[in-house]
This record gives C-alpha cells, sequence and structure tokens, in this order.
C-alpha cells in the first residue's frame, strides 16, 4: 500500500504521492510538487482505522490526502496545529449536508405541491388528443386485473345504454367518441381513463333507478374526458410518486409512508377535478332538459348515512356538499326520457 494518495478534487485520478515537510506540506508526484497546503489549514476528515484523511480549507472542497504510514501521519500531526479544531472539514461537511438536505426536501415538496399540478395541466393540454388512445390502453390493462369481472355483453343491455351514451355525447361533444364498458363487480362505481373508454361497475346499475341517475353518472365521467383528466392524473401521479420516492427513500418501511404522502398531496387536486366534473354534468343534464339532483340522489345512496364529515384522504368532494349542489342547480324534467321502461330493465338486467 502507498504511503500517501492524493486526489486533487477536480478529477478522480488516485495519485501516489510523497510528502515533504517544509515551510508548508509539500505533495509530490514523481518528483514534481502537485500541490501545496499550510500546516495551519489542514484538517482531519472521516477515514477508516489505520487511514488518516486529510483535507485543506484552502484548497478544492473534494481534496484529499490519504496516509497510510505510520512515519507521515506522526509527521502530520507534528507540524499541523489545527487537525481537528473548530472550522475543520467533519464539522463543515455534516453542517453542509444538513443544510443542503433540508433545503433539497422543501424544494423537492414545493415542486410536489406547486409544480407536479400545473405541469400535468400544461403538459396534458399541449399532448395530442390522437395520444390518449394508447395510453388509455396501456391503463385499461391493469384495470382488467383490479376489476377481473367479466363484461356484461347482453344484446338488448348493450343497445339500450348505446342510445343512452349516445343522447348524453349530442350534448356532451366530446372530441373522443365515449366507449362505455359494463364489468361484473359488486363495487358501486364509474370511472373513466384516457381514450374515451368509461367502465361502468354492475354494483352501480343494480344501485340506480331510473335512467337520469345513470346518465348523471355517465355525463360526470364523460366531464373527465372532456377536461382530460386521466391524462393529467397520469402526468400528476407518474411526477408526484418519482419524487415523493427521491424525498422519502426506497428503504423497507417506506410503502406506508409514500401512500400517505402521496393521498395526502394530491386529495385537494383531485376533489378540485371531481367537482369539475360534476359541473360538466350538470350542463350535459340542462342541456337534455333532464335533472341533475338523480345523480345526487344516487351519490347519497351509495354513500349510506355513515359518511365521515371531513377526511384529508378524501379525493372526491364531500357527498353532502355534491348532493347540495347537484339540487341547487337542478332543472325541470322537461325534456323527452333518456330511455323508455323497456331500453331502462335491459341496461338494469345486462349483467344478469
Amino acid at each position: 500500500m502507498p504511503a500517501a494518495v492524493f486526489f486533487d478534487g477536480q478529477s478522480s485520478r488516485r495519485r501516489v504521492v510523497e510528502l515533504r515537510f517544509a515551510g508548508r506540506l509539500d505533495i509530490l508526484e514523481d518528483g514534481a510538487c502537485v500541490a501545496t497546503w499550510p500546516y495551519a489549514e489542514i484538517r482531519t476528515a472521516d477515514a477508516p482505522p489505520g487511514t488518516m484523511r486529510l483535507c485543506c480549507l484552502t484548497a478544492a472542497p473534494l481534496a484529499r490526502l490519504e496516509l497510510h504510514d505510520d512515519a507521515a501521519q506522526a509527521g502530520i500531526q507534528r507540524h499541523c496545529p489545527a487537525l481537528t479544531g473548530a472550522g475543520g472539514a467533519e464539522a463543515i461537511s455534516v453542517g453542509r449536508i444538513a443544510a443542503w438536505s433540508l433545503a433539497a426536501a422543501a424544494a423537492i415538496v414545493a415542486v410536489i405541491w406547486f409544480g407536479v399540478p400545473v405541469a400535468a395541466d400544461q403538459l396534458a393540454d399541449a399532448l395530442p388528443v390522437s395520444w390518449e388512445k394508447p395510453l388509455g390502453e396501456a391503463v385499461d390493462t391493469q384495470i382488467r386485473a383490479l376489476f377481473p369481472g367479466k363484461p356484461c355483453t347482453r344484446p338488448e343491455g348493450q343497445a339500450a345504454l348505446a342510445k343512452l351514451v349516445e343522447t348524453l355525447q349530442s350534448a356532451a361533444r366530446l372530441p373522443i367518441p365515449p366507449d362505455p364498458v359494463v364489468l361484473q363487480s359488486p363495487v358501486p362505481n364509474a370511472f373513466a381513463l384516457p381514450g374515451g373508454r368509461v367502465y361502468v361497475l354492475s354494483g352501480l346499475l343494480d344501485r340506480a333507478k331510473s335512467p337520469d341517475e345513470l346518465a348523471g353518472v355517465l355525463a360526470h365521467e364523460f366531464g373527465h374526458i372532456s377536461h382530460r383528466d386521466g391524462i393529467r392524473r397520469l402526468i400528476r401521479d407518474g411526477g408526484t410518486g418519482f419524487l415523493v420516492g427521491l424525498l422519502f427513500g426506497d428503504v423497507t418501511g417506506a410503502g406506508a409512508a409514500l401512500f400517505a404522502a402521496r393521498s395526502w398531496l394530491s386529495a385537494a387536486y383531485s376533489r378540485d377535478i371531481e367537482a369539475g366534473a360534476d359541473g360538466f354534468a350538470i350542463v350535459v343534464m340542462h342541456r337534455l332538459g333532464r335533472p341533475a339532483a338523480p345523480f345526487g340522489d344516487l351519490l347519497q345512496r351509495i354513500a349510506g348515512p355513515g359518511e365521515e364529515a371531513f377526511s384529508i384522504l378524501r379525493d372526491h368532494p364531500l357527498t353532502p356538499e355534491r348532493v347540495s349542489r347537484l339540487d341547487e342547480t337542478s332543472a325541470v324534467s322537461a325534456g323527452p326520457a333518456l330511455l323508455d321502461a323497456r331500453d331502462w330493465q335491459a341496461v338494469k338486467a345486462m349483467c344478469r
């Protein structure tokens, strides 16, 4: 092992050197002086046992001198009066690391809270509509894994649902034709994917009591398609997941912290998105001369009396707030019925 190894702090080159104790410490490589360090500016740095690692306050911040020879280490201790004094490399490193770590954490949180939603909005608006279809197909594979129930394909029900969707599209005027699919699942829910795919779970059909209730749900999901919320969410969640992972690190036990952090950070943003989709549903139903209040009735029936009054982790607006808004803006049923009794029963029975 060489007596001394020098790193100049400018490159990763490892130099085998000799030391000359003169008025200052001269660091020699092949007889040529490559660096000179004043004794009063030399400090110790963290090193493994048996090695003395030095830095110099007036040298490059990353410059290091490693001594493995006992005689060289003894010479340094004789000539350098402030090896471990205040302001040494160890104290400076710890202080700087702490300060920069706090600054980096604050910057990441600021980007997650402010930057990611803004970037998601701008990128979603800039992406061509034609790009949504392949993105939706990629997400569709994951959705089918989460909800493995078979699609409901009874012809009478599909025809009636297509009639309802066509009527809603005449008022929604989506740039992407909606593509509804009903899946067998006890979960009373519906959701839209990028590219126009709208999933309706059979549990929602079981809870719905009228075509206006189902139409309100579909119009709400059409709002997500019109506002390109699926694209925004993909960009936002992807960026947020990366930055939160960078902040917390991929370590054992961090999964729960990452989930809680992402849920909390995205809650308010998601509530705004859902409120916007509700507004779109109100406009569509009014254009058709149908009331929006039945949509609120279905939401309240699904939520039940035990819903909590407030939760920071809730993605959707609180149901009482949504129901109140839908009731206040509801129109008189002046337009024709969206489906007749026969078609409505066909939709209700399409999964049976």
